[in-house]
């Protein structure tokens, strides 16, 4: 259990200057984690781009073993190798042609018979999700791709992913799930009973709260007549950038995976799929994908809300009060682990 303090004063002194955070000493430009880059069907049409804050560039695409994530700058003269193409499983560069294999190793020079030992690419660990792939921005990963809690993956099914740009940098977006004050302005969400707070793994730090659906708006409205009028909600934050929420209302429950993508203009890429469980046999094969659409639907809603609310954010130390402990406490947690 991660403990805080107990009144404003104290909490005050805990936290760095407000200096210090605008000159961008206390958060890293971008967490060592784990990323969404695409799913399956995208890299089957040809290499995908991602790029990190501070020159950090990767480029995805299919190889005959599977997903492949490697540096997306040619070692040869620095070409982006996303503008390239696959030919025979391995990525060939747009510029001169080197062709580099799963491992990030150049094969085929077309005008050499001899390849130089500098011909490789770093190579990024891989995870598949859902038909989602997911990539560690670091050679090796720090912990092992999460998922939600005691389900499989081949047990739930993902609805389409949408996504946001959002107008704050991702340390603060991904604080929201620890801002326990928003979700009655935001949302018409009543607290029943105090969150709890833990840390089951190093680099993740996660938030269980119980909410009323109060609110009186048509979303509100339907969400009680369908799923029940409380929810309980975890939210499990990882490094950050990674974010799994779980909502058990009384007649289903939902699954939320948020990734994030910080930029560097200082704005933020979410990117948000919805799952639900799968149901068995031919009346899951048919209802599910509808089932599965709805209820994106309605966390679109709901997320859209906090991005608009979010937009010219700042975390500044001096002015948290007692009722931000637990926002306060996961920004700290967050500074920790990635110094």
């Amino acid at each position: 259990m991660l403990h805080g303090v107990s009144d404003a004063g104290a909490l005050m002194n805990r936290v760095p200057s407000v200096a210090a955070v605008r000159t961008g000493d206390v958060f890293a430009a971008a967490p060592a984690s784990w990323y969404h880059l695409a799913n399956v069907v995208e890299l089957a049409r040809g290499p995908v781009k991602f790029e990190l804050p501070e020159g950090q560039s990767f480029v995805g695409f299919l190889a005959d073993t599977g997903p492949v994530v490697l540096g997306a700058r040619c070692s040869h003269m620095g070409a982006d190798l996303a503008r390239g193409c696959v030919k025979g499983g391995r990525l060939a560069c747009p510029m001169h042609g080197w062709e580099y294999n799963a491992r990030g190793v150049c094969e085929h020079i077309p005008a050499a018979h001899e390849i130089p030992p500098f011909a490789r690419q770093s190579s990024f660990p891989v995870e598949m999700r859902g038909g989602h792939v997911f990539f560690f921005n670091r050679p090796k990963a720090r912990f092992p791709m999460p998922f939600f809690d005691g389900v499989e993956d081949g047990e739930l099914l993902a609805a389409k992913p949408f996504e946001f740009s959002v107008a704050a940098p991702w340390y603060l977006v991904g604080a929201n799930g620890f801002d326990v004050q928003h979700f009655r302005c935001a949302h018409d969400r009543a607290l029943v009973g105090e969150p709890t707070v833990d840390s089951r793994h190093p680099f993740s730090m996660r938030m269980s709260a119980r909410f009323g659906v109060s609110g009186t708006a048509p979303f509100d409205v339907i969400t009680r007549w369908l799923s029940g009028s409380e929810v309980e909600m975890a939210v499990e934050n990882w490094c950050g950038n990674l974010v799994l929420v779980t909502a058990k209302f009384p007649h289903t429950t939902t699954y939320g995976l948020v990734s994030l993508q910080p930029r560097a203009d200082g704005t933020t890429r979410l990117l948000d799929i919805v799952w639900i469980a799968r149901r068995r046999g031919a009346i899951g094969r048919l209802l599910d994908p509808a089932d599965a659409a709805i209820r994106r639907r309605f966390i679109r809603e709901f997320v859209r809300s906090d991005v608009e609310r979010s937009a010219g954010i700042g975390y500044q130390p001096a002015r948290m009060i007692a009722a931000d402990k637990n926002l306060v406490d996961y920004l700290e947690w967050l500074q920790k682990i990635h110094r």
